[in-house]
């Protein structure tokens, strides 16, 4: 989210990069506007992708990434809120957004009682969805959401930047308060769930803990946190490697791999580590660079569902729109990016 642009950066370890070779990139949809911004996405069970939009216009937009020029598709507009942030699926078909009237203006001490999470239902009809309200988390609880995760199917998990912890929303009563708190949660930022594990980014750190039955968690660890030519990383959101998936080489299966997006480092990093341990750390970029608006502030990260979509990583970006690229000493801001990275 954009608040990344502001945190503090701070590294009590910082892990070597790897050089590697570059992924292509395409670009599935480029805004004409650069002062346009996608903030998240999730991919769908037959390989649309949903992305939310901080406007205004506070928009939820489907592309379809199979078609050679893809259009963009407004799903809806959300008038009572200035931008979307985060989205999951709590069920097949069954998605969750979140949004608010946070502003780049306003990001430091964000309006209160204005985070509104809505239900989209697809379950019904793949093309026509039906949208209902699920809740109003209200301050002091809590003053917004960012990303979001499915814990199940009745309840989802909210990175709440500004309150340095995770909320839950009960999403059959609307009922929100905060569930876990951790030292290792300040300027929590992305959030994801595999395997018994909650995963989320804050600052440069790259983080999870294990989620116990009795809906508690373990004390946080650090799996990893990365520099690039010296400079700490800020991580914004980021895609969890299927299990059993692999990239150009084959891996026990109890190895994973993570794609951060490094917000306004403008580049895509790899985390490989070994899911039982967290151990066995290594990173590297594997697409973009500090220099190039190639992928312009990148903003999250996900996987393709679809056949032939496998090992398609989908990236959306802010264009450099809340930090401009700079290119060869010139400040530069693109229309925000939809991307597919081929990890060959």
């Amino acid at each position: 989210m954009r608040q990344s642009i502001f945190a503090a950066l701070v590294l009590n370890l910082v892990l070597g990069l790897q050089v590697a070779a570059e992924f292509p990139v395409r670009t599935v949809y480029q805004f004409v506007s650069n002062d346009t911004w996608l903030e998240n996405l999730v991919v769908r069970s037959d390989g649309v992708i949903l992305a939310t939009e901080i406007g205004p216009p506070a928009s939820l937009l489907a592309f379809d990434p199979t078609q050679e020029t893809p259009e963009k598709q407004v799903v809806a507009t959300f008038t009572n809120v200035l931008g979307l942030t985060g989205i999951t699926e709590g069920a097949h078909n069954v998605f969750y957004v979140t949004g608010a009237n946070t502003t780049s203006a306003t990001i430091r001490d964000p309006p209160k009682n204005a985070t509104q999470v809505w239900r989209v239902d697809y379950s019904g009809n793949t093309t026509e969805s039906v949208i209902t309200h699920v809740a109003s988390p209200t301050y002091p609880t809590i003053v917004d959401f960012n990303g979001l995760a499915a814990y199940n199917e009745s309840i989802i998990l909210a990175s709440a930047s500004h309150d340095n912890a995770i909320a839950a929303v009960d999403v059959e009563t609307g009922r929100t308060w905060v569930a876990f708190e951790d030292d290792l949660m300040s300027n929590i930022d992305g959030i994801k769930i595999q395997d018994g594990y909650i995963y989320w980014t804050a600052g440069s750190d790259f983080c999870r803990a294990e989620s116990y039955s009795n809906f508690t968690i373990s004390t946080a660890e650090v799996i990893a946190l990365g520099s690039e030519d010296g400079s700490s990383l800020n991580f914004d959101d980021f895609a969890l490697s299927p299990n059993g998936w692999k990239t150009n080489k084959t891996n026990s299966k109890v190895h994973k791999y993570a794609y951060l997006a490094t917000s306004i480092n403008n580049s895509i990093m790899e985390i490989s580590f070994d899911a039982e341990t967290g151990g066995n750390n290594e990173t590297a970029i594997i697409a973009g660079a500090l220099d190039s608006t190639e992928i312009a502030e990148p903003t999250g990260a996900a996987f393709g569902r679809a056949q032939g979509q496998l090992n398609k990583l989908y990236v959306t970006t802010g264009g450099g729109s809340g930090m401009n690229v700079d290119v060869d000493g010139v400040d530069t801001a693109v229309g925000a990016q939809l991307l597919e990275i081929t990890l060959t």
